[in-house]
């Protein structure tokens, strides 16, 4: 089991890495040709020319990779919950379903994601206990 997990941090910070290098330019900029209809190209156009959205993205993901390297897994699922949420929302509702090409990494992540929060769900029972 410990491989396994340790699998899964390596396939999560290489998800997470590919935003960061995005917003550092070592990828081009998304282009209309890579969604599915015009809505999902326009709302990405959005993300981008907001100047900040991108930029608090990218620095969340990269104090997750910092937090899994320090294995503080708890907190890296819960802190990434919202991103991965709105990405899987994204590529359902405006990019065509979870089955297009682009929604692959999304969805890969969100899996991630949920087996991580189930693998933390008794680190989580204490926030739901009264003080």
């Amino acid at each position: 089991m410990k491989i396994f997990n340790n699998i899964l941090k390596v396939v999560l910070c290489l998800l997470i890495v590919t935003p960061i290098l995005g917003v550092l330019g070592v990828f081009p900029e998304p282009t209309a040709e890579l969604y599915n209809n015009p809505e999902a190209f326009t709302f990405i156009k959005v993300l981008f020319d907001s100047g900040f959205v991108v930029y608090l993205m990218a620095i969340v993901f990269a104090i997750s990779i910092i937090l899994t390297i320090k294995n503080q897994m708890a907190l890296v699922a819960l802190l990434i919950l919202p991103i991965t949420l709105n990405i899987v929302g994204f590529h359902l509702f405006l990019d065509g379903g979870l089955h297009t090409s682009g929604a692959i990494m999304g969805n890969v992540l969100f899996l991630i994601n949920i087996y991580f929060l189930w693998q933390n769900r008794d680190v989580y029972q204490k926030l739901w206990k009264r003080v």
